[in-house]
Protein backbone atom coordinates (compact mmCIF):
# COMPACT_ATOMS: atom_id res chain seq x y z
CA UNK A 1 0.00 0.00 0.00
CA UNK A 2 0.86 3.46 -0.86
CA UNK A 3 2.50 5.34 1.71
CA UNK A 4 0.36 8.28 3.36
CA UNK A 5 3.02 10.31 5.04
CA UNK A 6 2.77 12.87 2.36
CA UNK A 7 -0.83 13.02 1.90
CA UNK A 8 -3.17 15.07 4.07
CA UNK A 9 -6.80 13.96 5.04
CA UNK A 10 -9.10 12.38 2.83
CA UNK A 11 -12.63 11.77 2.54
CA UNK A 12 -14.82 8.92 1.11
CA UNK A 13 -17.48 10.75 -0.47
CA UNK A 14 -18.97 6.97 -0.87
CA UNK A 15 -19.17 4.08 1.25
CA UNK A 16 -21.75 1.49 2.39
CA UNK A 17 -20.04 1.17 5.91
CA UNK A 18 -23.03 -0.48 7.75
CA UNK A 19 -23.58 -3.21 5.54
CA UNK A 20 -23.33 -6.98 6.79
CA UNK A 21 -20.18 -7.00 4.81
CA UNK A 22 -18.43 -5.07 7.59
CA UNK A 23 -20.21 -6.52 10.56
CA UNK A 24 -17.34 -8.66 12.25
CA UNK A 25 -14.69 -6.61 12.08
CA UNK A 26 -16.01 -2.82 11.54
CA UNK A 27 -13.98 -1.35 14.33
CA UNK A 28 -10.66 -2.99 12.81
CA UNK A 29 -11.81 -1.49 9.26
CA UNK A 30 -12.53 1.84 10.89
CA UNK A 31 -8.61 1.43 12.35
CA UNK A 32 -7.14 1.20 9.34
CA UNK A 33 -9.17 3.73 7.56
CA UNK A 34 -7.36 6.35 10.24
CA UNK A 35 -3.94 4.90 9.44
CA UNK A 36 -4.49 5.59 6.18
CA UNK A 37 -5.38 9.49 6.46
CA UNK A 38 -9.48 8.88 6.44
CA UNK A 39 -10.77 11.56 8.28
CA UNK A 40 -14.76 11.50 7.39
CA UNK A 41 -16.82 8.77 5.61
CA UNK A 42 -20.35 9.37 4.04
CA UNK A 43 -22.55 6.62 4.64
CA UNK A 44 -25.38 6.54 1.58
CA UNK A 45 -28.74 4.71 2.28
CA UNK A 46 -30.52 2.13 -0.58
CA UNK A 47 -33.89 1.05 1.31
CA UNK A 48 -36.07 2.28 4.02
CA UNK A 49 -35.41 -0.46 6.43
CA UNK A 50 -31.38 0.45 6.74
CA UNK A 51 -32.06 4.13 7.40
CA UNK A 52 -32.48 3.64 11.67
CA UNK A 53 -29.05 0.98 10.60
CA UNK A 54 -26.61 4.07 9.23
CA UNK A 55 -28.25 6.44 12.12
CA UNK A 56 -27.71 4.37 15.22
CA UNK A 57 -24.15 3.66 13.46
CA UNK A 58 -23.26 6.95 12.74
CA UNK A 59 -24.53 8.28 16.37
CA UNK A 60 -22.92 5.72 18.21
CA UNK A 61 -19.79 5.91 16.74
CA UNK A 62 -19.85 9.45 17.61
CA UNK A 63 -20.01 9.33 20.96
CA UNK A 64 -17.06 7.26 21.13
CA UNK A 65 -14.71 8.47 18.68
CA UNK A 66 -13.73 12.01 17.14
CA UNK A 67 -11.25 11.06 15.08
CA UNK A 68 -13.23 9.38 12.13
CA UNK A 69 -16.61 11.59 11.39
CA UNK A 70 -19.18 8.60 10.27
CA UNK A 71 -22.07 11.08 8.09
CA UNK A 72 -25.54 9.36 6.96
CA UNK A 73 -27.77 9.97 4.37
CA UNK A 74 -30.85 8.33 3.74
CA UNK A 75 -33.09 7.66 0.00
CA UNK A 76 -33.94 4.54 -2.37
CA UNK A 77 -31.54 3.33 -4.46
CA UNK A 78 -32.74 1.88 -7.81
CA UNK A 79 -31.47 -1.60 -7.51
CA UNK A 80 -34.46 -2.04 -4.81
CA UNK A 81 -37.03 -0.44 -6.43
CA UNK A 82 -39.10 -3.52 -6.52
CA UNK A 83 -39.24 -3.73 -3.20
CA UNK A 84 -39.66 0.61 -2.43
CA UNK A 85 -43.51 1.53 -2.47
CA UNK A 86 -45.02 4.66 -2.70
CA UNK A 87 -45.19 5.58 1.13
CA UNK A 88 -42.11 5.31 1.11
CA UNK A 89 -41.24 9.21 -0.19
CA UNK A 90 -43.92 10.36 2.74
CA UNK A 91 -41.49 8.23 5.26
CA UNK A 92 -38.19 9.44 3.49
CA UNK A 93 -39.06 13.43 3.26
CA UNK A 94 -40.35 13.05 7.55
CA UNK A 95 -36.98 11.23 8.12
CA UNK A 96 -34.64 13.57 6.52
CA UNK A 97 -36.11 16.65 8.05
CA UNK A 98 -36.18 14.80 11.99
CA UNK A 99 -32.68 13.54 11.51
CA UNK A 100 -30.72 16.16 9.18
CA UNK A 101 -28.53 14.34 6.72
CA UNK A 102 -25.93 15.70 4.82
CA UNK A 103 -27.09 14.28 1.50
CA UNK A 104 -30.29 12.27 0.35
CA UNK A 105 -29.30 9.35 -1.31
CA UNK A 106 -28.72 6.70 -2.78
CA UNK A 107 -30.76 7.39 -5.40
CA UNK A 108 -30.69 7.30 -9.02
CA UNK A 109 -30.95 5.40 -12.47
CA UNK A 110 -29.70 1.73 -12.92
CA UNK A 111 -30.59 0.62 -16.57
CA UNK A 112 -29.02 -2.54 -16.70
CA UNK A 113 -30.72 -4.80 -19.23
CA UNK A 114 -30.72 -7.82 -16.77
CA UNK A 115 -32.24 -5.71 -14.07
CA UNK A 116 -35.07 -4.46 -16.38
CA UNK A 117 -35.39 -7.70 -18.17
CA UNK A 118 -35.96 -9.34 -15.68
CA UNK A 119 -39.09 -6.97 -14.28
CA UNK A 120 -37.02 -6.14 -11.11
CA UNK A 121 -36.68 -2.47 -12.16
CA UNK A 122 -38.60 -0.65 -15.18
CA UNK A 123 -37.37 2.46 -16.27
CA UNK A 124 -40.79 4.50 -15.45
CA UNK A 125 -40.81 3.35 -11.69
CA UNK A 126 -36.95 4.10 -11.49
CA UNK A 127 -37.50 7.60 -13.12
CA UNK A 128 -40.57 8.44 -10.80
CA UNK A 129 -38.63 7.40 -7.57
CA UNK A 130 -35.79 9.26 -8.75
CA UNK A 131 -37.55 12.28 -9.76
CA UNK A 132 -40.02 12.08 -6.94
CA UNK A 133 -36.46 12.08 -4.41
CA UNK A 134 -34.74 15.28 -6.35
CA UNK A 135 -38.15 17.00 -5.12
CA UNK A 136 -37.74 15.89 -1.61
CA UNK A 137 -33.50 17.11 -1.89
CA UNK A 138 -34.86 20.33 -3.82
CA UNK A 139 -37.16 21.64 -0.92
CA UNK A 140 -35.48 20.82 1.63
CA UNK A 141 -31.77 22.16 0.46
CA UNK A 142 -30.26 18.76 0.74
CA UNK A 143 -27.31 17.54 -2.23
CA UNK A 144 -28.38 14.23 -3.85
CA UNK A 145 -25.80 11.05 -4.41
CA UNK A 146 -26.57 9.80 -7.32
CA UNK A 147 -26.37 6.08 -8.64
CA UNK A 148 -26.11 6.21 -12.50
CA UNK A 149 -25.53 3.25 -14.87
CA UNK A 150 -26.02 2.96 -18.30
CA UNK A 151 -28.15 5.38 -17.55
CA UNK A 152 -26.30 8.99 -17.91
CA UNK A 153 -28.05 10.70 -20.60
CA UNK A 154 -32.08 9.75 -18.67
CA UNK A 155 -29.92 10.98 -14.94
CA UNK A 156 -29.10 14.40 -16.67
CA UNK A 157 -32.89 14.74 -18.10
CA UNK A 158 -34.35 14.41 -14.84
CA UNK A 159 -31.65 16.73 -12.81
CA UNK A 160 -33.08 19.70 -15.33
CA UNK A 161 -36.04 19.79 -14.42
CA UNK A 162 -35.08 20.85 -11.07
CA UNK A 163 -33.78 24.38 -10.51
CA UNK A 164 -30.59 24.56 -7.63
CA UNK A 165 -30.17 21.01 -7.20
CA UNK A 166 -26.73 20.12 -7.05
CA UNK A 167 -24.98 16.62 -5.85
CA UNK A 168 -22.47 13.80 -6.94
CA UNK A 169 -22.75 11.17 -9.66
CA UNK A 170 -21.08 8.25 -7.55
CA UNK A 171 -18.94 5.65 -9.02
CA UNK A 172 -18.85 7.49 -12.17
CA UNK A 173 -19.45 5.54 -15.32
CA UNK A 174 -20.04 8.01 -17.96
CA UNK A 175 -18.14 9.46 -21.28
CA UNK A 176 -15.91 12.83 -20.67
CA UNK A 177 -18.40 15.19 -22.23
CA UNK A 178 -21.48 13.75 -20.59
CA UNK A 179 -19.65 14.52 -17.46
CA UNK A 180 -18.54 18.22 -18.42
CA UNK A 181 -22.38 18.60 -19.12
CA UNK A 182 -23.11 17.13 -15.22
CA UNK A 183 -20.58 19.66 -13.78
CA UNK A 184 -22.29 22.56 -16.03
CA UNK A 185 -25.57 21.07 -14.38
CA UNK A 186 -23.95 21.79 -10.87
CA UNK A 187 -22.60 18.09 -10.00
CA UNK A 188 -19.60 16.62 -8.68
CA UNK A 189 -17.87 13.37 -10.13
CA UNK A 190 -16.91 11.17 -7.95
CA UNK A 191 -14.36 8.40 -8.83
CA UNK A 192 -13.67 4.82 -7.12
CA UNK A 193 -11.38 1.63 -7.65
CA UNK A 194 -12.41 1.30 -11.09
CA UNK A 195 -9.92 3.78 -12.30
CA UNK A 196 -7.02 1.74 -11.13
CA UNK A 197 -8.01 -0.56 -13.92
CA UNK A 198 -5.78 -0.40 -16.85
CA UNK A 199 -8.25 -1.71 -19.69
CA UNK A 200 -10.71 1.62 -18.08
CA UNK A 201 -9.68 3.74 -20.62
CA UNK A 202 -13.51 6.00 -20.44
CA UNK A 203 -12.68 6.43 -16.83
CA UNK A 204 -9.48 6.96 -16.60
CA UNK A 205 -9.84 9.51 -19.24
CA UNK A 206 -12.53 11.23 -17.16
CA UNK A 207 -10.03 10.95 -14.18
CA UNK A 208 -7.12 12.95 -16.23
CA UNK A 209 -8.79 15.92 -18.06
CA UNK A 210 -11.87 16.97 -15.99
CA UNK A 211 -10.89 20.23 -13.63
CA UNK A 212 -10.02 18.73 -10.39
CA UNK A 213 -12.20 21.03 -8.16
CA UNK A 214 -15.03 19.05 -9.63
CA UNK A 215 -13.93 15.73 -8.18
CA UNK A 216 -14.54 13.50 -5.17
CA UNK A 217 -13.18 9.53 -4.51
CA UNK A 218 -15.02 7.11 -2.79
CA UNK A 219 -14.39 3.38 -2.12
CA UNK A 220 -17.97 2.09 -2.58
CA UNK A 221 -17.27 -0.34 -0.31
CA UNK A 222 -17.73 -3.03 0.44
CA UNK A 223 -17.90 -3.17 -3.87
CA UNK A 224 -15.54 -2.22 -6.45
CA UNK A 225 -11.99 -2.94 -4.86
CA UNK A 226 -8.77 -1.31 -6.96
CA UNK A 227 -7.02 -3.64 -8.86
CA UNK A 228 -4.07 -4.08 -6.53
CA UNK A 229 -7.42 -5.69 -3.82
CA UNK A 230 -9.79 -6.55 -6.87
CA UNK A 231 -9.79 -10.69 -4.68
CA UNK A 232 -10.61 -8.77 -1.53
CA UNK A 233 -13.19 -6.67 -0.23
CA UNK A 234 -13.26 -3.49 -0.39
CA UNK A 235 -12.36 -0.82 2.19
CA UNK A 236 -12.04 2.66 3.35
CA UNK A 237 -8.41 2.25 3.83
CA UNK A 238 -7.79 1.45 0.09
CA UNK A 239 -8.60 5.08 -0.93
CA UNK A 240 -4.85 5.87 -0.98
CA UNK A 241 -4.30 4.04 -4.25
CA UNK A 242 -7.44 5.62 -6.27
CA UNK A 243 -5.68 8.71 -4.72
CA UNK A 244 -2.37 7.61 -6.35
CA UNK A 245 -3.66 6.58 -9.92
CA UNK A 246 -5.37 9.88 -10.20
CA UNK A 247 -1.99 11.40 -9.42
CA UNK A 248 -0.38 9.77 -11.83
CA UNK A 249 -3.14 10.28 -14.86
CA UNK A 250 -2.88 13.79 -14.29
CA UNK A 251 0.51 14.56 -13.58
CA UNK A 252 -0.08 16.18 -9.90
CA UNK A 253 0.82 15.07 -6.67
CA UNK A 254 -1.02 13.05 -4.00
CA UNK A 255 -1.35 15.77 -1.51
CA UNK A 256 -3.15 18.35 -4.53
CA UNK A 257 -5.63 15.44 -5.02
CA UNK A 258 -6.20 14.68 -1.16
CA UNK A 259 -6.11 18.46 -0.82
CA UNK A 260 -8.68 19.51 -3.12
CA UNK A 261 -10.87 16.75 -3.14
CA UNK A 262 -11.26 17.29 0.16
CA UNK A 263 -12.17 20.63 -0.15
CA UNK A 264 -14.75 19.37 -2.64
CA UNK A 265 -16.60 16.97 -0.57
CA UNK A 266 -16.65 19.25 2.37
CA UNK A 267 -17.92 21.97 0.36
CA UNK A 268 -20.99 20.12 -1.00
CA UNK A 269 -22.05 18.08 2.13
CA UNK A 270 -21.70 21.23 4.19
CA UNK A 271 -18.93 19.27 6.77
Amino acid sequence: MLSTKDVPHLIDAHCHLDFEAFDEDRDQVLKRAEENKITDIIIPGTQNKFWNRINTLCSAHKKKSNTIRLHPCYGLHPYWVHNHEQNDLKHLERYLDKNKPVALGECGLDFRPQYINQNRADKKTQTMFFEAQLDIANNQQLPVVVHSVNATEAVMQSIKKFNNITGMIHSYSGSLEQAKQLIDLNFLISIGGSVTYPQAKKIRKVAGELPLNALLIETDAPDQSDHGNRARRNEPAFLINTVKEIAQLRNETEKTIAQQTTINAKKLFRL
